[in-house]
């Protein structure tokens, strides 16, 4: 019984990772060596800046560039209608007026392995983008529905592979970009159900409730509760978790308050063994983002209260203006849900 224990307790990590949007939640058991090492972002924006492509070699046409990225979105989400146009462009490669994905309907696999996805960093060829759009109303997980919308302006885009030698385009540059993600509570909770399933089951726990209610305390500042219910065999263990966050101008997010508790037969034995692991994280203070390249960066970041989650990113090259208030990026953070 001694290794479910341990099992849970790499689940449970993962799950508070998740939850807070670490990038780098596998390696939550190694939090306290090599403190030196230059702390990687809870964010990593490749999820949303590196795009798929299916191509042999550079594009150098519209043509060629506009069929390999659709090739690319098809392998990597399941659309209803085949002979949807997903990409369309205007302009002659490699400089582009506009380039637009439309993701309506897509549904995408968080069951998905997706190691080695991360840019190689050798750069095989650029475009230019008078103005890029990606559009996602919605895409769809399992039975949650998410809205993603990126904008971009005078965009650089890179032609790379990444670490298993697939070729991608990523967002290495633009002079204004803003990220728009909208998502209900009970389609978040699904999302994270979802993930932390397919993440549990390797190790034999079964997944079978996540709750999570997130409240804005300040315009920089928010608490998470999240509770888990799971089987380990057949015998019950419920875990809750509790963290606070804050924000500060140099956009970098600090974790306190941390705390686990447990419930059912297992959750209060469970929550003893991944306490210590936990505390790895306490007061700890990362970069909200990572980008694929050094040149994008986060600008400003508020957060507010309402009935649905939503995050508004203004991004842009290192050294451009601090935008106005009123572009201010702004996270919306839903409030409890009736009856948690």
């Amino acid at each position: 019984m001694a290794r479910y224990f341990a099992r849970v307790g790499a689940i449970a990590a993962v799950v508070v990772c998740l939850a807070l949007g670490c990038s780098d939640a596998k390696h939550a058991a190694h939090r306290a060596k090599n403190t030196n090492r230059k702390p990687r972002a809870w964010f990593d924006a490749k999820g949303f800046c590196v795009f798929p492509l299916v191509t042999d070699s550079l594009p150098t046409t519209q043509q060629q560039l506009t069929d390999a990225l659709t090739a690319g979105w098809r392998k990597n989400l399941k659309f209803k209608d085949d002979d949807a146009q997903i990409v369309t462009a205007a302009g002659r490669a490699p400089s582009l007026s506009s380039l637009k994905f439309d993701l309506a309907g897509g549904r995408m696999d968080l069951t998905k392995d997706n190691k080695k996805t991360k840019p190689s960093g050798k750069v095989e060829g650029q475009f230019e983008v008078g103005q890029f759009d990606l559009e996602g109303a919605p895409l769809l997980c399992d039975r949650a529905k998410m809205t993603l919308s990126l904008t971009a302006s005078h965009a650089r885009l890179d032609y790379d592979h990444d670490e298993g030698g697939r070729p991608v385009l990523m967002l290495a540059d633009a002079k204004r970009a803003r990220l728009d993600f909208q998502i209900t509570p009970a389609d978040l909770e699904r999302v994270v159900l979802v993930s932390t399933r397919a993440a549990a089951g390797k190790y034999g726990v079964k997944v079978d409730s996540v709750s999570i209610k997130l409240d804005a305390i300040t315009s920089r500042s928010l608490t998470l509760d999240m509770h888990l219910a799971t089987h380990v065999g057949f015998i019950p263990a419920g875990m809750r978790f509790q963290a606070h966050v804050d924000i500060d101008n140099n956009m970098n997010a600090r974790l306190t308050h941390l705390q686990c508790d447990g419930d059912e037969a297992l959750g209060p034995l469970i929550v003893n063994i991944i306490r210590p692991g936990l505390q790895n994280y306490e007061n700890r203070s990362k970069p909200v983002f990572s980008f694929p390249t050094g040149e994008l960066q986060l600008k400003d970041v508020q957060i507010q209260p309402a009935d649905h989650i939503r995050i508004t990113t203004l991004l842009g090259t290192q050294g451009v203006e601090k935008p106005e208030p009123s572009a201010k990026k702004v996270i919306t953070v839903a409030g409890p849900k009736p009856g948690k």
